[in-house]
């Protein structure tokens, strides 16, 4: 049976800042099939008139973080949004009238039984606190994720915690296998309104994340274009994108329960998870209302509060950062305990698209063109426990290649950019590469420029003092550079190859394994796909002790999304997915066959490849697989089981058997 909440609040004063009273109203089960929504009605804080009597939640009282120039008021918050209005093209979204004389009780009347409801979602016992993300602890035979740091977890939409497969399809729907019976256990089916991106599985939590389009109603006065009509009461609509974090206790695996639903107001950005919390990201574009009072237009929400003024941090604008916002990166950390609201939330005035997080800093970036060149911004979010605790904010000349190409130790972050520009004619334009070493306030403190002229970063990786970076215009170079002395890194080696690298692992501790493409020395054209170890043993003297080339490989997807890549180093074993244009013999043939590679590396044998899969013969897919669908595909391990899951299933196979199909589980339409 659904139920049906409306909360209503008054004007109360959190952490030093008015939080606006609200009256969302949702529909929620805590059944496996269910649909929610966060259609909103809120009392306009122009009348201060309440309806009803539950109040939400406040945002948890947190200090500001430190080291970063927080906002003083709403008033200013709205003048900087104001003012970037009137200097751009930058237009407010128009409220979309609904009714004109609403009722005035007309949310608010079942606020009562919503609490009384909510309670009864709650499982009767507590989640697993015990198990904790670690790949790298003894015991564990099964593939994980593949992340940038070891101990932070990194979202997809395929997890196995070693007896069970969870796969989330396009349309949302989380199916959850038992891998050795090939069973389907349970599905819990998404929101068909709601754009299902990532989940995380930890123990015995699950945690799905999705994005949706909604109207947030508001009730109070509001001009309409009549000469006659002068302030009336009404209700107006405004479109919001927000993204939702469900939780799920999964200790019986046939019947999750739904522990709480988090909502952040924005566009999915990124996550991570540690130590039982999520780290969640969203983008929020303010608009410009009528007044400084219509906190609905340029606040963004966690649960259903307005982040505090002073939880929302505006970079002072200085050389090592030109303050070009419009834009809020908004953080919010939940702990599975309680999923219903974030243990801290802020919002940083800066846009957002790379993000690299270790374990006590989350480390955002996003390129500008300043001038005649690129610059990266940078901004830093001390975390601990849940809570944000300091930041800072500089940048550097260039642009990133990815996350990868960022890393901290000792409390600095390295970074390698690609620099690119044009003279003060705008005659001669000139690309070139640079390492910089940033402190904790992110000033630097040590560089090393100019590096391989007219080429550009295609890869990079860290490992403690040394860091290893690619760069390509004809040739590979695989640079590793001396980061012991962080105010005087050195190159000490530079090993120049055929192809580039597009993705480097750590394969051993004295091994670096690059996947990417081989070409042509003289003509740069791409010849096949192809894997290369190194030895870098000694990072002086960095070798390639072996290649292997996938020949007409015409893309890569995992190249570009990490996670595709099943990277096992414990258990020798690689593999990803990729698609080759037509059959190779009719030069008019389009078509796109997908297969997935599975390799290993031995030091004495090299690589060997273990089994080529044409997907599309999985028994799997009815006829043609679809560039969509190839993009989602997934394979993992457990023990001595191979799984290919994919969109439409997962078939398995095994290793000791060399790769002989075992099983199919095919979803029903």
């Amino acid at each position: 049976m659904k139920q049906k909440y409306v909360l209503t609040a008054v004007a109360v004063v959190a952490v030093g800042a008015v939080a606006l009273g609200t009256a969302p109203m949702w529909e929620g089960t805590n059944s496996v099939k269910q649909e929610e929504t966060r259609t909103s009605i809120i009392e306009d804080p122009v009348n201060t008139e309440t309806e009803g009597t539950g109040t939400p939640t406040p945002l948890p009282t947190t200090a500001p973080v430190t080291g970063i120039s927080h906002t003083d008021s709403y008033e200013d918050l709205y003048a900087q949004v104001k003012e970037w209005q009137n200097n751009s093209s930058y237009s407010n979204v128009q409220p979309r009238i609904m009714t004109v004389e609403e009722s005035a009780d007309a949310a608010g009347t079942d606020s009562a039984a919503s609490n009384s409801s909510m309670a009864a979602t709650m499982p009767e016992e507590p989640i697993d606190q015990e198990y904790g993300f670690d790949p790298s602890s003894e015991g564990k035979d099964y593939s994980t994720t593949t992340t940038q740091e070891e101990l932070i977890d990194e979202a997809d939409i395929v997890k196995t915690d070693g007896s069970c497969i969870y796969a989330m399809d396009s349309k949302g729907t989380l199916r959850i296998a038992d891998a050795a019976s090939m069973k389907l256990l349970c599905e819990i089916n998404g929101e068909n309104s709601s754009d299902y991106k990532e989940m995380y599985v930890d123990g015995n939590c699950l945690q799905l994340i999705c994005q949706q389009e909604d109207y947030i109603t508001y009730k109070g006065s509001i001009d309409l274009p009549s000469a006659n009509a002068g302030g009336v009461r009404t209700s107006y609509s405004m479109p919001v994108t927000t993204v939702t974090v469900e939780t799920y206790d999964i200790s019986d695996r046939e019947k999750p329960k739904k522990t709480g639903v988090y909502h952040q107001d924005g566009s999915y950005l990124s996550s991570r998870r540690t130590d039982g919390r999520m780290y969640l990201f969203t983008s929020y574009t303010p608009e410009v209302g009528d007044s400084a009072d219509q906190l609905q237009y340029y606040v963004p929400r966690c649960g259903e509060e307005y982040i505090a003024y002073d939880h929302i941090y505006l970079p002072t604008p200085e050389k090592d950062f030109s303050y070009n916002g419009r834009i809020y990166l908004v953080a919010g950390a939940v702990a599975q305990e309680n999923p219903d609201q974030a243990t801290d939330v802020m919002a940083v005035v800066s846009s957002a698209n790379i993000f690299y997080v270790s374990e006590n800093n989350i480390y955002s970036a996003t390129e500008i063109w300043n001038d005649r060149e690129t610059r990266t911004e940078i901004v830093r979010i001390g975390y601990r426990d849940g809570k944000f605790t300091d930041g800072a904010a500089g940048s550097v000349v260039g642009e990133l290649h990815n996350n990868f190409s960022m890393n901290e130790a000792d409390d600095c972050l390295r970074i390698v950019t690609t620099v690119e520009g044009w003279d003060k004619d705008y005659s001669n334009f000139s690309r070139s590469n640079g390492l910089y070493v940033l402190d904790e306030k992110l000033k630097t403190i040590g560089k090393i420029e100019d590096l391989a002229e007219g080429e550009q970063i295609k890869a990079a990786r860290f490992m403690g003092d040394t860091g290893y970076f690619v760069t390509y215009r004809n040739t590979d170079p695989l640079f590793a550079a001396d980061l012991s002395d962080p105010k005087n890194p050195r190159i000490m080696s530079e090993l120049n190859i055929t192809g580039f690298s597009e993705y480097l692992h750590f394969y051993g501790e004295n091994q670096l394994l690059g996947i990417g493409w081989e070409t042509d020395p003289d003509t740069g054209n791409v010849t096949g796909m192809k894997c290369s170890m190194f030895d870098i043993s000694d990072p002086s003297d960095v070798r390639e002790t072996d290649r292997f080339i996938l020949k007409d490989v015409s893309f890569c997807d995992a190249l570009y999304n990490y996670h595709a890549i099943l990277a096992a180093p414990k258990k020798s074993l690689f593999g990803f997915a990729y698609g080759i244009y037509g059959d190779n013999t009719d030069v008019y043939d389009s078509s796109e066959n997908y297969y997935y590679a599975l390799l290993s590396y031995h030091d004495q044998n090299g690589f060997e490849p273990q089994m080529y899969l044409n997907i599309n013969d999985s028994e799997l897919f009815e006829g043609s697989m679809s560039y969509q669908d190839y993009c989602r595909v997934r394979g993992v391990y457990i023990g001595d089981m191979f799984y290919l899951v994919t969109e439409k299933g997962i078939v398995s196979y095994n290793i000791q058997k060399d790769y002989e199909q075992t099983g199919t589980l095919k979803w029903e339409a």
